[in-house]
This record gives C-alpha cells, structure tokens and sequence, in this order.
C-alpha cells in the first residue's frame, strides 16, 4: 500500500483542488481528444470521472444530445460548484455534477456506455483495482478512456525518482503507467480487450535554472503516494539527493536548455460484448 491514511491523502487532494477551482482552466485539448478518439453515440449514458469544472462532461454531452445523459463527478467541492456554474450558463439540460471517490463509486451494474478520466487517473492508488471497479458500471461494449503519463514525461519527476532512488527512497511519479506495455496490463488484468494506446509526443525546453529549481517539495503531488516522501526523508539525504538532481540536471543541459518531456498516453478498454 503507497497511501497510509486514505482519508488524509483525499483531503490533500482536495484540499489543492478546491483552492484552484476559482480559476482552475484545464486542458481541453487532452479533454476533447480523450472522448474524440472513442466518441459516444447520441443517446449514450456517459460517466466523466474527475471532471474538474466539466470540459470532458461538456463535450461529452454534444455527441450524446439531449437523448443521452453525462454525470461528472469529481472529489473536490470546489471543481464541483464550478462545474454547476458553468453548467447554469450553459443550455445543456443532460448533465448533472457530484462529489464522489473515483475508488468507490455506487452506480448500477451496466449503466454506461462510456466512462472518461481525463488527466486524473494518476490521483488513484489502486489503479487495477478501480479499473476493475469501472468496468462493472459499463454496459457490454462499454469503452473506458483516460489519460496516463510515462515515466520519462516531466523530467523534474523523472530525475527526481532516480536520485532519490540511490538513497532507497521511492518516488513513484508516473511509474505506475511508466510505458505502453504498462498501461496495456493494466486494463488487460482489470478484464477489458480491445485494449489501445496511443501515445501523444510533445515536449519544451526549460532553462537550467527552471530544471534545477523544479526539485521536489512538500507542495508538489504525491501521486498516488502518502505521506509524500520528502515529508519523511531525513533533511541530510534530501540535501544530498538534490546536489546528485542538479548534477544531472547540468547533465541534461543543451544550448537550447533542458529538454522537458510532457508526452502522455490515451488508453481505452472495452468491456466484452458477452460479459
């Protein structure tokens, strides 16, 4: 288990969330081609999970119409009152919003015929577990679809993990959906086939300065792990894993700066037609 205290791991979530909710902006790039590559028909039944202030539930329920339904739930009430902001200035009437845990969720058996993550799947701990959890919500040819990063995307996590690894201490980042073949697991264990993965490649050069100034602290995510592991490192160690970080950092270093990988992964699962 990488989370001690569930309940004060969610509050962490939470806690970071409904502060940024006000002007939390979103990626609605990733968000729309999360669903464009595995549309909902009109009359679809749609679940969005982690649905901020509703980017993905929103372009959800123009393929669906006014004959299907999107419900978009998310863990932070602030994400969640401003979905429903938005959702009184919009004319969509097939969209509800509520707070819920993505790892425990009460839907019936069967309901959707699609359930979206966008850019949230890393926030879970047990991620086979909750795949497995989904699936039974989906109806047969029901289809999965969510967003998962590998381990060489950010190369402040990436090179953070390595250091830190040499002093025993294990920084997860995006490991857990670490590469193609690590996703494709993942959704074959949880019981979906006509599993795909497309990868979406981007990336931007940072500074030197910016890299070296990325290395890891109490306020950045740990995902999927609690207590976060600078939080119970001994002062000594961090300060010697961080002159190791910006050794490799000057490593990395080019004319043009520090090359900063941001590519992530699209993956999607379909529950078989005779489950």
């Amino acid at each position: 288990m990488t989370v001690s205290d569930m309940g004060a791991y969610h509050k962490l979530i939470t806690d970071s969330y409904d502060k940024r909710s006000k002007n939390y902006g979103g990626n609605s790039y990733n968000a729309h081609h999360l669903i464009d590559n595995a549309k909902p028909n009109k009359g679809d039944n749609v679940l969005d999970i982690g649905t901020g202030t509703g980017i993905a539930a929103f372009h959800a329920a123009s393929y669906v119409e006014k004959e299907g339904s999107v419900i978009g739930i998310d863990i932070s009430k602030g994400m969640i009152s401003e979905a429903n902001k938005r959702l009184k200035e919009s004319t969509f009437d097939n969209i509800r919003f509520e707070m819920a845990d993505a790892e425990n969720l009460i839907f019936e058996e069967n309901q959707f015929d699609r359930i979206y993550c966008a850019s949230a799947f890393f926030w879970v701990v047990d991620k086979e577990k909750t795949l497995a959890h989904w699936l039974s919500f989906l109806k047969p040819g029901g289809v999965v679809g969510f967003h998962a990063w590998p381990e060489h995307s950010y190369v402040f996590g990436q090179v953070a993990r390595k250091v830190l690894m040499k002093y025993g201490i294990n920084y997860l980042h995006h490991s857990p959906t670490g590469n193609k073949e690590k996703c494709l697991e993942l959704l074959h264990e949880s019981g979906y086939s006509n599993i795909q993965i497309i990868e979406k490649e981007e990336g931007d050069f940072m500074s030197l300065k910016e890299a070296k100034d990325s290395w890891i602290n109490e306020e950045h995510y740990p995902l999927a792990q609690y207590p976060h592991p600078v939080t119970i490192t001994p002062p000594e160690i961090l300060e010697k894993a961080r002159i190791d970080y910006n050794q490799e950092m000057e490593l990395l270093n080019t004319d043009k700066g520090v090359w900063n990988n941001t590519s992530f992964f699209f993956c999607y699962g379909e529950k078989n037609k005779n489950a």
